[in-house]
């Protein structure tokens, strides 16, 4: 007799009154057989009771009967159906299905999916009926109880109009380029003159916005865009709107070029021979031009560049764009921190023939001849002092702080001056870090908030509940504005955490004793001599390499 005949004859099942509970009814014949798990399992699959967990004390006691060939009924345990439920995304932009497997019960099936859906409210015509028949198909051959799940509908994203574009028409305003020498190498601390625009030259152009796509949930609710607005141009000094050409912005003065976020503003060069008791301090709303030298005591504060031609004797300099000092600058005494140190702060870069006992913060980069002496100096982006046709070359002395470089001929000196050079993101920049990151975190509960709200209250036919829902749409709205910027800020920092981390600091010739090397939170003090290499992280320690790039 073969499997299923004994299956058919040896064993029936039944379930109680609850429809839930499974027994089986062992027959007795006169023709024996030993018992085997497989063969119940056989005989479970024929009634579509596949999958049902029968515990080894079952399996024993149906041995039991029938290895013995007696009758008797066994419970066997309880079916489990397939269970299908239906997940909403935070956003509300996608929908997905998952299927826990049937235990002995019944098998998920469209019924099923269905009730799941429509419990979610999730518009049918949005939902990918190839994936819910593959969804379903592998609930089937998976093992009892496991479970499957798939995105099985999309929503669309509202795309955001964008506001009036603004198109920069002038090059070189912001990135003057080393000069090349004679051989093909580059010389950094020549970087040309500062730009200098004629009457009537074309400056920016903007463009109108674009329009805007409404979105749509997974439950069909609409998600609403915003328009892109329509932006003049600011109003700029010394630049005016073409008469012929309304998107045009063009200069009305010949000067010097400062760019801003929606125009471009022209600014006179003020030119003089020096700066001293016969001129003043200055305090200039564009670019100053000194042709000869600044004198001890004097202060120059400037909202462009500040061109230097001479030297600058224990003065004070500040400037919102460059600052170039072709013969260097000398502080007095041998520390730059007290009050009456010489200061020189500005928003784009330093170049120098020399510093000496200067306090220096510059956010760009801090680009010197010859020699840095027992300067306070912190730069935003690299320092690079001095080169190989100097005798006396490099830096000794102070502190010196970079975000991504530091290269010098020589650092310290033969007499073990204290020097301390780092490569790290300013401490303003880390509070603000954790600052964005907590902001962002408090703004993206607050919006899931609302939008769950929102859709409670489309649900809702009250001028009262339309009227609260506007509300929350407008409020909405301007909360994805304010986490799309706080987002945009905290890329930025983290590409300026991320530049430190990679930084490195260069000796082209050698490094001394006395010499303190930190980047980020590794240090290392130097107690004998280095040739020339680079210091730098490898797997988050420091370590020197002879190289030098």
């Amino acid at each position: 007799m073969t499997d299923e005949q004994q299956v058919s004859t040896r064993l029936s099942f039944e379930t109680d009154e609850d429809g839930i509970t499974i027994y089986a009814i062992v027959i007795a014949e006169a023709d024996g057989f030993e018992y085997s798990e497989e063969w119940l399992e056989k005989a479970l699959v024929k009634e579509g009771y596949s999958g049902l967990t029968v515990s080894n004390k079952v399996h024993t006691e149906l041995a039991g009967l029938v290895n013995d060939n007696h009758s008797g009924k066994v419970k066997l345990g309880k079916k489990i159906d397939a269970k299908v439920e239906a997940f909403l995304s935070g956003d509300l932009l996608t929908a997905s299905l998952k299927v826990t497997a049937a235990k002995g019960g019944k098998r998920a099936g469209i019924t099923e999916v269905m009730n799941a859906l429509n419990d979610k409210e999730i518009e049918l015509h949005l939902v990918n009926k190839k994936r819910i028949v593959g969804l379903v198909r592998k609930s089937r051959i998976v093992a009892p109880g496991e479970v499957v799940e798939v995105v099985v509908a999309k929503g669309l994203a509202p795309e955001h109009g964008k506001d009036t574009q603004f198109e920069c028409l002038i090059e070189g305003v912001t990135d003057r380029q080393p000069h090349e020498r004679e051989d093909g190498s580059l010389d950094y601390y020549d970087l040309g003159e500062i730009l200098c625009i004629d009457e009537g030259c074309e400056l920016m152009r903007k463009y109108p916005p674009e329009p805007a796509k409404i979105g749509r949930t997974v439950t069909g609710h609409e998600i609403p865009a915003r328009i892109g607005k329509k932006i003049n141009f600011k109003k700029c000094k010394g630049a005016i709107v073409s008469p012929v050409d309304q998107d045009l912005l063009i200069s009305a003065i010949k000067g010097q070029p400062i760019i801003s976020d929606k125009g471009i503003s022209v600014d006179s060069v003020y030119t003089v021979k020096n700066v001293d008791l016969h001129t003043g301090h200055i305090d200039y709303d564009g670019s100053v031009v000194v042709k000869g030298d600044v004198a001890s005591g004097m202060k120059i504060k400037s909202t462009g560049d500040v061109q230097v031609f001479g030297i600058v004797e224990n003065a004070s300099i500040e400037a919102g764009g460059n600052i170039d000092i072709k013969l260097g600058a000398v502080g007095h005494g041998d520390t730059p921190k007290n009050e009456e140190a010489m200061h020189i702060n500005c928003l784009g870069n330093l170049t120098a023939a020399y510093l000496e006992s200067a306090q220096i913060n510059v956010q760009g980069d801090v680009l010197i001849k010859s020699r840095v002496s027992n300067c306070e100096i912190n730069a935003g982006h690299q320092i690079i002092v001095g080169n190989h046709r100097q005798e006396k070359s490099g830096i000794v002395g102070g502190h010196v702080v970079a975000g991504v470089l530091i290269r010098a001929e020589v650092l310290g000196s033969s007499g073990c001056a204290l020097t301390h050079v780092s490569i790290a993101s300013s401490a303003e920049d880390m509070e603000k870090y954790d600052n964005i990151k907590q902001q962002i975190a408090e703004h993206d509960e607050q919006l899931i908030s609302r939008l769950g709200g929102m859709v409670k209250l489309s649900k809702q036919h009250t001028k009262e509940s339309k009227e609260e829902l506007h509300q929350l749409k407008v409020e909405t709205e301007k909360m994805k504005e304010t986490i799309s910027e706080l987002i945009n800020q905290k890329t930025e920092i983290e590409a300026l955490m991320q530049k430190a981390g990679a930084g490195k600091v260069i000796a082209q010739k050698e490094a001394h004793q006395g010499v303190h090397i930190k980047i980020l939170d590794q240090d290392q003090e130097i107690k004998s001599r280095y040739g020339a290499g680079t210091f730098l992280l490898f797997e988050g320690s420091m370590t020197h390499n002879s190289a030098v790039e």
